[in-house]
């Protein structure tokens, strides 16, 4: 039998095992064991079977890549500055370390799963970045236990996993502290979907700021948004549906609180002598906005620096003595709080 026409099943056949396993076994997955690894390696060299695809990866035992898996479409990756910016910093550092990325991304906001089955199925890189995603996805726990060396970027309630998160709740009890200390009372927020944990981290930053500044939380007050610049517009429009009084806005993101105030400037609402306006994130566009957007900074491109870093030491061998770590928010203050800049 010819080289060329050889697959993958004549391998199974000869070794009595499933395909499945003979890709395992042949890119040197863990989980097979010994006994089976012989099996399959004898019945590939008898057949003179190598994969193009795991055939570097047999010479050398590393594919030299790293996965990121956003279980978000293309188009939201490639449209958010949130994302450029952490993929900035992650191909800065896998470019110094002679490593490639693989983006795996969904077909639509429906089949989540498909970002993190691609990379599953395929087995095709040495590690893992996994953005964070709904508190809901069972994926992620698939992923942790796949066998694969992960890094999250995000929360996780296991000392093993390694992570990178940002200070989500502090950056928002900041920017809400902010917005009480110029004298506003009626405080809108603005949140990202509340299945994810950057979600529900903000809105309790918001809530303990009003709680210790000795003002009434109000849940009319609290709109749930999908992080997009539309959400933002459309959160003011519902404000105002609902003749809802308020002084201030702090936006769960920059995408929404510039889409609040376009709403606000539609209205004929000043800001920010009448409406203060605070966002977070800190993305090039807050600069260029007018009034300039008053933000939370967080510094995405560290975040994926640091990421990328950690990973590449545990691939490494190398001992990661932080394995959580929490990256620090800082407000930035420009002109849509009213404060002046500084």
């Amino acid at each position: 039998m010819s080289h060329g026409n050889v697959t993958i099943k004549d391998v199974a056949k000869i070794a009595g095992v499933s395909p499945a396993t003979v890709s395992l076994a042949l890119s040197g997955d863990a989980r097979v064991n010994e006994k089976t690894r012989r099996l399959v390696e004898e019945a590939a060299q008898r057949l003179n079977y190598i994969p193009n695809e795991i055939g570097r990866s047999l010479r050398a035992k590393s594919t030299e890549t790293i996965a990121f898996i956003i279980p978000n479409t293309s188009h939201h990756v490639f449209s958010h500055p949130y994302f450029s910016q952490l993929l900035e910093g992650i191909t800065e550092v896998l470019d110094d370390n002679n490593y490639n990325l693989m983006l795996s991304t969904t077909p639509s906001e429906k089949e989540e799963s498909a970002a993190y089955d691609k990379i599953l199925r395929n087995r095709r890189v040495d590690g893992i970045i996994l953005s964070s995603a709904s508190i809901k996805d069972k994926n992620i726990l698939r992923m942790v236990e796949s066998g694969f060396p992960v890094v999250y970027l995000g929360k996780w309630h296991h000392d093993e996993v390694l992570t990178v998160e940002r200070d989500d709740y502090g950056g928002a009890y900041q920017a809400t502290e902010h917005l009480i200390r110029l004298g506003r009372k009626r405080i809108v927020h603005i949140s990202g979907p509340l299945d994810h944990q950057e979600g529900i981290d903000r809105l309790e930053g918001y809530k303990q700021a009003l709680l210790d500044h000795k003002i009434l939380y109000e849940a009319p007050l609290v709109i749930e948004k999908d992080f997009s610049r539309q959400a933002g517009y459309d959160a003011i429009a519902e404000l105002a549906h609902r003749q809802t009084a308020f002084d201030a806005v702090f936006a769960g993101n920059d995408l929404m609180a510039i889409g609040a105030l376009k709403r606000l400037k539609d209205m004929q609402v000043r800001v920010p002598q009448d409406v203060s306006v605070v966002g977070f994130d800190d993305i090039d566009m807050a600069t260029v906005v007018s009034p300039m957007l008053t933000t939370i900074h967080q510094p995405m491109r560290q975040i994926g620096r640091m990421a990328a870093e950690k990973l590449l030491a545990h691939l490494n061998n190398q001992e990661v003595t932080e394995k959580q770590s929490v990256v620090s928010t800082h407000l930035v203050v420009r002109e849509s709080c009213g404060a002046g800049s500084g």
